[in-house]
């Protein structure tokens, strides 16, 4: 009998999910099992857990076609235990449409997806309805856009997706941008019309909830708007005292004035995932920030710049001499601040140590940054590496590592920790200079006043003969259009290519370090911040 092509496209559908219950129990089983004997800890990159689906292949007697619903499997087991801990309020139901009965649904349908008339003609409203009296955010959509637009708000914090496997293949790599956790329940059968859901397995997943006993989630947008609060004025003159001297005044209005807080936010991030509370980490975080500005009052002053935050700097509006003053102060109550925290003797003694290195990678940094200056020569990749390393990876290393410390992680913790931090510190500052380079031509800061970057790196090591001329001629301190010469020239010859590579090195070499990481909410949180701190 000749097969009609549309049941020969079911058919290669149907291998991609067992339609026997039985099967996907046992596949279900297998792979529980080979998950914990493996010890695999979640995040997994996609091609890692296809290379264990690849494993289990042939213990399971699984086709090839099998192989992606084996790997969707692998990813449940993977963050099953982290979303049993997520409250319901922070879950997303993704449902696809196409699991309504066109003859009978009466559902309308906006920009955005169906909006379900609990009508009991599909399994959509059972499905929907069980997930919204737990507290579940529901979505009855197709595509990523949306469900992208979702995940980056910050009120999510994991997602259950029910699809067909090619959607939830597509849906999946955006949580993952995002780091959010979740769980796909594939349909039985694609083709997009009358398409079927295991409704008792779903409904299991939806239900699942065993938060551990006084554990809670912790989401980044909670963490970063109580670091936020922190520097209001008010809470920055009970921790640092009433600003009744000029000193004081100018330390913490500067305290309070622009930047993202990124260093604090991750000082509570680690300490509050580890488990800690996030009121005790307070004084710390606040200690990191101070470290942070004061250093930038310092930078800013050798720099000779005179805008920060499109602001006038902090010595062009007061001076010189009662910048480098109000500096100095905000490093003394960091240190304070530190060493009177609320923990153990010899935790602040830690605490106080790593930022005692970081300050120290920090000035020979800069110092090797303004020795160039001074004399200005070729410069190498290497060299720029190692500047960026000890002036932006040292600042985030003491921020990882006084959460770390704070909330007694091991030493092995910390070390991979202190990794992740030189990473991800490399990547910031190569972004903040692929920024400055594609700023406005004349406004291109860094290159202008010839700082040793990775682009002027990338020149000094060319043999393009037009951006060798303009080098030359460059060097000189009042051959400015020379300078947006060579501007012009390093982009004409794609050189900026190369430093956007190195871009996407370090953020990957990032997300790489946190694999070895063995704490899930350490693990899981730090990747959301990399999302939101490393993008253009």
């Amino acid at each position: 009998m000749k097969v009609k092509e549309s049941d020969q496209n079911l058919s290669v559908a149907y291998t991609k999910v067992p339609q026997c219950r039985l099967r996907r129990d046992i596949f279900e089983r297998s792979v529980a099992k080979y998950v914990r004997d493996n010890r695999l800890v979640p995040p997994l990159a996609e091609q890692e857990i296809l290379q264990h689906a690849l494993c289990l292949q042939p213990l399971l007697d699984a086709v090839s076609d099998e192989l992606i619903y084996i790997s969707l499997l692998i990813n449940n087991q993977l963050w099953l235990e982290t979303i049993r801990r997520i409250p319901y309020e922070r879950r997303l139901l993704l449902l696809p449409q196409c699991l309504s009965d066109p003859d009978v649904c009466r559902a309308e349908r906006d920009a955005i997806g169906l909006l379900c008339a609990q009508c009991g003609g599909c399994a959509i409203g059972t499905l929907q309805s069980e997930a919204e009296k737990l507290g579940y955010i529901t979505l009855v959509a197709e595509g990523t856009t949306v469900v992208s637009n979702l995940l980056s708000s910050g009120k999510v914090d994991s997602v259950i997706g029910i699809g067909c496997i090619d959607s939830l293949q597509r849906i999946f790599p955006v949580m993952s941008e995002h780091a959010i956790p979740g769980q796909g329940i594939p349909l039985l059968f694609d083709g997009c019309r009358r398409t079927q859901v295991d409704l008792e397995w779903a409904l299991r997943v939806i239900r699942e909830y065993t938060p551990l006993p006084g554990h809670t989630t912790v989401n980044l947008e909670r963490v970063a708007a109580a670091a936020r609060e922190w520097f209001n004025p008010e809470n920055l003159a009970s921790l640092l005292h009433p600003p009744i001297t000029e000193t004081a005044r100018i330390g913490q209005e500067w305290m309070v004035t622009g930047g993202k807080r990124w260093r604090p936010i991750l000082t509570s991030a680690v300490f509050a995932a580890a488990g800690g509370d996030l009121e005790r980490i307070m004084q710390a975080a606040v200690a990191v920030e101070c470290f942070h500005k004061a250093s930038l009052i310092h930078d800013d002053i050798e720099d000779n710049d005179e805008k920060r935050y499109d602001q006038p700097t902090v010595h062009m509006r007061y001076g010189i001499p009662a910048a480098i003053n109000a500096g100095d102060y905000l490093i003394g109550e960091g240190y304070r601040l530190l060493a009177s925290s609320g923990f153990s003797g010899e935790t602040c003694a830690q605490m106080v140590k790593a930022a005692a290195e970081g300050h120290r990678e920090l000035c020979l940094g800069q110092g090797e940054e303004l020795a160039f200056s001074r004399t200005p020569l070729p410069v190498t990749e290497p060299e720029v590496l190692s500047i960026y390393r000890r002036k932006t990876g040292a600042a985030f290393e003491v921020a990882v590592l006084t959460g770390a410390l704070a909330a007694g992680l091991d030493n092995e913790t910390c070390a991979t920790l202190s990794d992740f931090s030189d990473a991800v510190g490399t990547a910031y500052q190569i972004q903040d200079d692929i920024d400055d380079f594609r700023s406005t031509p004349g406004r291109a800061a860094d290159m202008l006043t010839l700082r040793p970057t990775l682009f002027l790196a990338m020149a000094c090591m060319s043999d393009n003969p037009l951006i060798q001329n303009a080098l030359k001629q460059s060097w000189h301190k009042d051959h400015m259009r020379q300078r947006l010469t060579l501007i012009k020239a390093i982009k004409k010859a794609g050189l900026h290519k190369r430093v956007e590579l190195l871009y996407a090195h370090y953020r990957l070499e990032a997300e790489r370090i946190l694999a070895n990481i063995s704490h899930i909410e350490i693990k899981r949180l730090l990747r959301n911040i990399i999302t939101h701190m490393l993008t253009f």
